[in-house]
């Protein structure tokens, strides 16, 4: 065995946790759930200044043998990242255990895709794409720091890039780099996230602990609609391009499976709010983030999760209670259907229309002529002025009784993906709803402006699914551990 493997394991077992570096850390959902399964952040690279700020808000005093966090990956070399920790005879290459994190999406996923055509005037644009080789700077990380593991977290059309699976292209190198490894799609709805939000992990373990990567067994049930590749698991076809040696069709379950959670699970103690509907809109003031609301007093399983997360738990009260004012929209939200997207909402908005041209026209006691000035004023005061035929998913007002769809990083420009179900609160949802739907317990704490809150949870990994994640390697390493000793 090497020398340094040997080193890192008999110091991880000592201290009595794996320390990790957090690439690509977001706000810390990733590291928030490796945090529940004992792994300890020890250094952050974030890009995103009010991320990074969340990350050190929640990470930076969990460890005695010091935290640093650091902007740019690309300016970081590994050791600057780790020379806090080269104390006592540690170099770069048995500072920390494992490396974590998830480069940047936008180039690889269908919206960041179609964005970058848009912007470009061509197809294929997202192969230029600065941010599509972020993957390769990770892999720099892997080279130089030589973690015991890593896991690697995106998009699954990772597994479908310009007519490359760029999934099996990083196994390749890792393999090569002295890694056992493995990549499969999960979906967060399987591990207790109220939300239907699939992803690719990669995972690699050290080839000296003689185990192969193995992925949480899936331990909730719900019926996945057509579009989601995590439908069609176990069904023995890949749902990535070829070459796919090390892709695993992830199927695995518990013996007894509970029911997915719902959004209405998610939000059944958070009190109503309904106070935009009486006249006080409030557009164009600062919204305050930070002031504290009283729970309901009733509790679902997962509400009582959000409230009593090792580490983060809740007091009396909770913030992030605030939402976006689009008054315009209040009388489509409540009218619209469950489950009903943007031609829903455009054809209940026309109908609406209708009505109050209508009760205009008896007001005044005359017709209002189609494309007059009033006729304009009410038309722009009552539908929404995008194209029926270009995003019919801009708008979705969710059902209470299922998960919530994938909450994107774009809920932090507009929120009309996540309307909420109930009809008398008519609105989008709250800062803190979207963080219940990535399941971010109430007492984690995201720096910035409403919107830079909402862009931080739309780009992070679901901290139940990355603690089932770390729970399953944390798993692997200790039986490599037993098989090292013997």
């Amino acid at each position: 065995m090497s020398e340094w493997v040997n080193k890192k394991i008999t110091k991880a077992k000592k201290r009595g946790y794996y320390r990790t570096v957090d690439l690509f850390a977001g706000c810390g959902g990733m590291s928030l759930g490796f945090d529940r399964a004992g792994f300890k952040s020890v250094a952050a690279i974030e890009l995103n200044d009010k991320a990074r700020d969340s990350h050190v808000l929640n990470f930076s005093q969990k460890v005695s043998c010091g935290y640093r966090s650091f902007s740019d990956i690309r300016t970081t070399p590994p050791e600057v990242a780790v020379e806090h920790l080269c104390v006592g005879g540690d170099s770069a290459e048995t500072a920390v255990d494992v490396v974590v994190g998830g480069p940047p999406c936008q180039a690889f996923s269908r919206l960041g895709r179609a964005a970058l055509w848009r912007l470009a005037g061509k197809d294929y644009a997202h192969a230029s794409d600065d941010r599509a080789a972020y993957y390769l700077d990770y892999l720099r990380y892997i080279t130089a720091l030589k973690p015991l593991a890593f896991v690697m977290e995106n998009v699954r059309e990772i597994g479908k890039f310009v007519k490359k699976n760029i999934a099996e292209e990083i196994a390749v190198t890792a393999e090569a780099l002295g890694y056992e490894t493995r990549y499969a799609l999960l979906n967060a709805a399987w591990y207790g996230v109220p939300q239907l939000r699939e992803r690719m992990f990669i995972v690699g373990i050290r080839k000296e602990f003689g185990v192969f990567p193995e992925f949480p067994s899936i331990e909730r049930k719900y019926n996945l609609p057509v579009g989601y590749s995590t439908a069609r698991a176990g069904n023995g076809h890949a749902q990535v391009l070829s070459p796919c040696d090390h892709y695993v069709d992830h199927f695995k379950k518990k013996s007894r499976l509970q029911p997915a959670v719902s959004a209405s699970e998610a939000f059944y103690d958070l009190p109503p709010i309904t106070w935009h509907l009486d006249g006080r809109n409030g557009k164009g003031n600062k919204r305050d983030t930070s002031k504290f609301f009283d729970y309901l007093k009733r509790d679902s399983t997962f509400s009582k999760k959000m409230k009593e997360w090792p580490g983060f738990r809740s007091q009396e009260q909770f913030d992030g209670n605030v939402i976006r004012y689009t008054p315009r929209d209040y009388e489509t939200f409540k009218r619209m259907p469950h489950g009903g997207m943007y031609p829903e909402a455009l054809e209940t908005a026309n109908a609406i229309f209708i009505e109050r041209i209508a009760e205009e026209e008896k007001k005044l006691g005359v017709k209002i002529k189609e494309r007059s000035e009033k006729w304009n004023e009410v038309f722009k005061a009552t539908v929404p002025p995008y194209k029926n035929n270009r995003y019919p998913n801009k708008f979705r007002k969710m059902w209470p009784d299922h998960p919530a769809r994938t909450v994107p990083a774009h809920i932090g420009k507009d929120s009309y993906s996540h309307i909420h179900f109930d009809n008398e609160q008519a609105r989008c949802i709250s800062v803190r709803e979207a963080a219940r739907l990535q399941s971010f317990p109430d007492a984690f704490r995201i720096a910035g402006s409403m919107n830079a809150q909402l862009t931080q949870i739309g780009n992070a990994v679901p901290p139940l699914l990355a603690w089932a994640v770390a729970k399953a390697l944390d798993d692997r390493l200790d039986k490599g551990f037993m098989n090292i000793c013997r």
